[in-house]
């Protein structure tokens, strides 16, 4: 008999807010600016549980297990924070610096709302309680700058608050339209597991203002400014066009277009489209629409054979995302073909089997994208972003669920491969890390220049606060400008959400069948899947209901040669497209499935690069040349022939999230 430890949970939210009281009057000019804060959250006090669900220890393989990855992401999202304004977060760990550094640069309205969204999905995932009190306050830090018009604004005073020229000079609390969106999910997220009136309250009132301040062309949607718009401003559809992003402004005669476009009008699809699959709300239907169809129509970014035109990958892959929600949300098969099709230029251009998403190829003008300088941009980047491998991942499993095409096979590769060897899982490789580069004048001028520009850094017990977060990375190695890692804040919150969409893919439950996609360790209410991966080919499912069974098995295998036991006798199973189908699997079943793992050895040109990669299964388990310093894919242990095993402690959350 198992001994189920339960835990009395619910994140909920102690305030209440009525959705049509604001904080003083919305006034005009200078006077608004001044008085912008809401009233009702200007001091609020929040308090949050942990979620529901049941504990327990079971003997595992020694095999990835997104859960344990995702309490590295909590560790780093609840101390890479700054309390004395309103936690926001550090962009920066600097590791390779001697000693690590953490600097401010975008404040609280950019980044922080990635944290929001990933946070509740990393508890259900894990049932950790370390720094729950941390979740809280990261809460009230947003809510206590957001404006009597529902928007949420940077407050100029904090250190590093504008990292735009537009803005900075302005000096006015502003708004951050990607922000925005990224806070339309997490009210989405609260409003699911709360049923709490305030998270809708707060939300409609958001998608109020947003479609206020839009503006119209050809029955579609856009934003002026991408960042920069004030308390209260009236007549913002009018406002003279300042695209800003983290990289260029638009040419003002084309309009918002390009990677400006991606970052905004993608962005709110995404938010808008997951809003109205929380809660109904046609206003959120109205402004997904717009948006994404103006980035389809008028962004001049990717064109209808799905090829690329801008640059910025995970910009333009983010992009991507809130198209394929909001073609989820509207049934809108032809917005879904169109996203496909372009899913699949992007796999192109990178790596699939590595994951390795380092930058878009440049193209000749066309009368599709006059923007000749925008066109491959960072066509010679050699980094991946790890924000560009979730977004690929999100995309393939939306496209999947959406009956698209099938594209678990590639979820695997990102997953197993460079999405989980960019997260900084201990400080051991400071131990050696050369002296030469942490105390070099390249370094040396990075933190100088942090310090000139950005003015507070902080030094205290860095490199163990940064465990847990993400840096860029060449295929062989941790790398962004120079040897060694530079951590990103928003890195983490883009990845963490990817682990919980991944993770929540593994198993499916839908009536009585049981589908397992994704042959990755879990632990869920219906079974727990025990993946050998890859060590050997064979994975068991531990039954705690009656089920009809259905599990995926991996096209590099002889198909011919799968076995499946049941209770140790040997089960008949029939096959259903990728995946062997058993009736009528009962609560205690033990379902063993093996096949042969192949092991091969694949060149890749990369860059300019030759590269060797050793690939067992989905996995890499050697990648040749090394890099010299901080190596990854050093994992010659996977070619052992049986996964070795431990003790873990299983959680099994109560709620999950509609996505």
């Amino acid at each position: 008999m198992r001994i189920y430890a339960t835990m009395s949970l619910g994140l909920f939210l102690l305030l209440h807010l009525n959705s049509t009281t604001f904080a003083g009057d919305p006034q005009s000019g200078d006077a608004s600016v001044q008085n912008w804060r809401d009233s009702q959250l200007r001091n609020i006090n929040i308090e949050l549980d942990p979620v529901e669900g049941v504990y327990y220890e079971s003997e595992a393989p020694a095999t990835l297990d997104l859960a344990e990855k995702a309490e590295l992401c909590i560790n780093a999202m609840t101390r890479l924070v700054n309390p004395d304004y309103d936690y926001a977060q550090y962009s920066y760990v600097v590791f390779r610096h001697d000693p690590p550094y953490m600097a401010m640069e975008t404040g609280i309205t950019n980044l922080n709302p990635k944290w929001l969204e990933s946070l509740p999905l990393m508890r259900i995932m894990t049932g950790s309680r370390r720094n729950v009190d941390i979740d809280a306050r990261i809460v009230e830090g947003v809510l206590r700058n957001t404006g009597f018009d529902g928007l949420t604004y940077q407050p100029p005073d904090h250190p590093g608050a504008f990292y735009d020229d537009f803005t900075r000079n302005r000096n006015k609390p502003a708004a951050d339209i990607t922000g925005e969106s990224r806070q339309l999910i997490w009210l989405s997220i609260m409003n699911e597991l709360t049923q709490d009136p305030t998270y809708r309250n707060l939300g409609d009132r958001k998608i109020g203002r947003l479609l206020e301040i839009a503006a119209s062309k050809d029955d579609t949607l856009y934003f002026r400014r991408g960042r920069g718009y004030t308390p209260g401003e009236k007549d913002a559809d009018k406002v003279d066009i300042m695209a800003i992003t983290d990289h260029e402004v638009s040419d003002p005669k084309l309009g918002v277009v390009g990677t400006a476009s991606a970052r905004t009008e993608g962005s709110v699809a995404m938010g808008a489209a997951r809003y109205y699959l929380a809660t109904g709300h046609p206003a959120a239907l109205e402004l997904a629409r717009g948006t994404a169809e103006y980035f389809r129509k008028h962004a001049r970014v990717i064109d209808d054979s799905g090829k690329w035109h801008g640059w910025h990958f995970h910009v333009l892959a983010r992009a991507l995302i809130g198209v394929v929600e909001y073609g989820i949300v509207a049934e809108d098969r032809d917005m879904l073909r169109w996203a496909r099709r372009a899913y699949e230029y992007g796999r192109s251009i990178g790596d699939p089997t590595l994951g390795f998403f380092a930058g878009i190829p440049s193209c000749d003008p066309c009368e599709f994208n006059p923007i000749a300088k925008q066109c491959g941009m960072d066509h010679a980047r050699l980094e991946t972003e790890p924000c560009s491998i979730s977004d690929m991942a999100i995309i393939a499993l939306k496209l999947t669920d959406a009956g698209m095409g099938d594209y678990y096979e590639d979820v695997e590769h990102y997953v197993r491969n460079l999405m989980v060897e960019s997260q900084i899982t201990s400080t051991d490789f400071l131990e050696d890390f050369p002296k030469e580069i942490s105390q070099s004048t390249a370094v040396k001028g990075v933190h100088d220049h942090h310090q000139e520009k950005l003015g507070l850094l902080f030094y205290d017990n860095v490199a163990e606060r940064g465990v847990g977060s993400f840096c860029n990375s060449r295929p062989n190695g941790w790398h962004i400008g120079a040897p060694g890692p530079t951590a990103c804040g928003c890195c983490v919150g883009n990845v963490a959400r990817g682990f919980y969409y991944i993770w929540d893919s593994i198993i499916q439950s839908k009536g009585q069948h049981l589908k397992v996609n994704l042959l990755l360790n879990r632990a869920s209410p219906w079974a727990d899947l025990d993946s050998h991966l890859p060590y050997e080919g064979k994975v068991v499912l531990k039954m705690k209901e009656k089920k009809n069974v259905s599990v995926r098995i991996p096209d590099w295998t002889n198909k011919k040669a799968v076995t499946c036991r049941r209770n140790g006798i040997i089960q008949d199973y029939e096959w259903r497209g990728n995946y062997i189908h058993i009736e009528s699997l009962k609560p205690d079943d033990e379902l063993v499935i093996q096949f042969p793992i192949s092991e091969r050895l694949v060149y890749r040109n990369l860059k300019g690069t030759d590269y060797w990669m050793t690939v067992r299964g989905f996995t890499v388990v050697d990648l040749k040349p090394q890099a010299e310093v901080t190596p990854i894919f050093q994992r010659e242990h996977y070619r052992r022939s049986s996964a070795p095993t431990k003790k873990v402690t299983r959680f099994v959350s109560n709620q999950r999230i509609t996505w």
